[in-house]
């Protein structure tokens, strides 16, 4: 009984003490879709954690649980939402090892509380466009292998007058997140050590990427009208990429875990070392979980710093057309709150404008498709767009009950620079200071789609 007491309120002072970071979590649920893949994970946590439970005393270090917590009121203020949400699901990961999986702390499960947290965005936002070069470069070496005149600009593959856009979804990160969820899942099931962890995750990442190029290389054959299919083969070989690198994965770790070279006999036979509380022990926890969960109500954090205030002159026409001001709504006042820019929103007559003024590499210079999912939108990606000044924009359709939209956006420098995505152009802002960028995002009734 004393066991199980000293495990709840373990458990439960560090439910309070990071209030903060839970608060945030389900403020990131309610802001997008795409988060609530991480519920996936967390329930995989709760089922393993039940079926795997030691039975005898567990293995458990305060010590590092405390100085997590610590950790966290310490650099409270300094620290953004997501490094702080790191460091609480750490601090649980070490907890729940111990008490369910007699480890000091279990690689899987924290690899399945990382997958928990609203990060699909973020991915996609850092890695997006990273992933797609990566991907792009290796489709066009493939296709010059099979004799096509295939180069990669940016993000878009080009073969003679047709331009191939790389979007989004085809950076993989939906499938990267797939792929490590699986991955988390099958370590924590066989009982992986922290080096055989490791190399899992090193494996499952170089399969998924080659299941993504082998999905690009797919889809350029469908884009450029190489090869004429039906409009369901663009889902088909996404479908089937998906399939194809989820089993890899699992071939490759049931290879994996029977190479015993990269057992420890150490950490299979970690000594138990959970006691109940002491009085001392019981009184330094007890301090340092008040003192995180006091801190966010003295200071604030970076995501509180305030808009910068420019003096700018916003367009009076677009594509010819005089604009119209409108009052922002209220999703467009959100943003602007923390948004180290300007945001004014139009209308041609017929069109929504939305116009936004940024100086500097920042996070909060949100995808148009992600405020659109936000509340409540079915997102559909388009192919590259090119308009008569020959300005590529990126497009989806957005659908919602009877309304359906096409949206398109780019950002771009006065002085001609141009980007079709936010984290295309997040990697080519940072450190470049003193430049004024504008993203453009354009909404208006999708009538090519009934």
């Amino acid at each position: 009984m004393a066991f199980r007491g000293s495990k709840i309120v373990l458990i439960l002072l560090q439910i309070l003490a990071f209030w903060s970071v839970w608060r945030w979590y389900f403020l990131r649920l309610s802001s997008s879709s795409d988060e609530f893949y991480g519920i996936l994970a967390l329930l995989a946590i709760a089922v393993l954690s039940f079926k795997f439970r030691v039975k005898d005393s567990p293995v458990l270090n305060f010590k590092l649980i405390a100085l997590s917590i610590a950790v966290y009121a310490l650099f409270f203020p300094f620290l953004p939402p997501l490094a702080r949400a790191v460091i609480a699901v750490t601090s649980l990961t070490c907890t729940i090892s111990g008490f369910s999986f007699g480890k000091r702390f279990h690689f899987g499960i924290w690899s399945l509380f990382l997958l928990g947290l609203p990060v699909v965005a973020s991915m996609q936002f850092y890695l997006g466009f990273p992933l797609r070069v990566l991907v792009g470069e290796a489709t066009a070496f493939l296709l010059k292998l099979n004799g096509l005149s295939v180069f990669r600009e940016g993000v878009c593959l080009f073969y003679g007058e047709r331009i191939i856009w790389i979007d989004a979804p085809c950076s993989g990160v939906k499938m990267l997140w797939a792929g490590f969820f699986l991955t988390g899942l099958l370590i924590t099931i066989y009982r992986f050590t922290f080096v055989k962890s490791l190399l899992a995750f090193i494996s499952a990442f170089a399969i998924i990427l080659l299941g993504n190029i082998f999905r690009a290389t797919g889809l350029f054959y469908l884009e450029a009208g190489i090869i004429k299919l039906p409009d369901f083969a663009h889902e088909a070989i996404g479908v089937s990429a998906f399939i194809l690198t989820c089993s890899g994965i699992v071939f490759a770790l049931l290879q994996l875990k029977n190479f015993s070279i990269f057992e420890s006999k150490n950490e299979a036979s970690e000594p138990k070392s959970f006691a109940n509380f002491s009085l001392f022990q019981a009184a330094v926890f007890t301090l340092v979980c008040f003192s995180a969960f006091t801190v966010p109500f003295f200071v604030g954090g970076p995501e509180n710093i305030k808009s910068i205030q420019t003096n700018i002159t916003f367009p009076t026409e677009f594509e010819n057309k005089p604009l119209q001001q409108l009052d922002l709504s209220e999703r467009e006042q959100f943003f602007l709150k923390d948004f180290p820019g300007e945001i004014r929103r139009f209308t041609d007559g017929s069109r929504e404008i939305i116009v936004r003024f940024v100086s500097e590499a920042t996070r909060k210079l949100h995808p148009a498709s992600d405020c659109f999912s936000a509340i409540g939108y079915q997102i559909k990606p388009l192919p590259l767009n090119i308009d008569k000044n020959k300005q590529k924009w990126s497009c989806f359709t957005a659908e919602r009950g009877e309304e359906n939209l096409k949206v398109c956006e780019r950002i771009y420098t006065d002085s001609g620079e141009n980007w079709t995505d936010v984290s295309s152009w997040y990697w080519s802002a940072i450190g470049n200071e003193n430049k004024d960028y504008w993203a453009i995002t354009v909404a208006e009734s999708n009538t090519e789609i009934p």
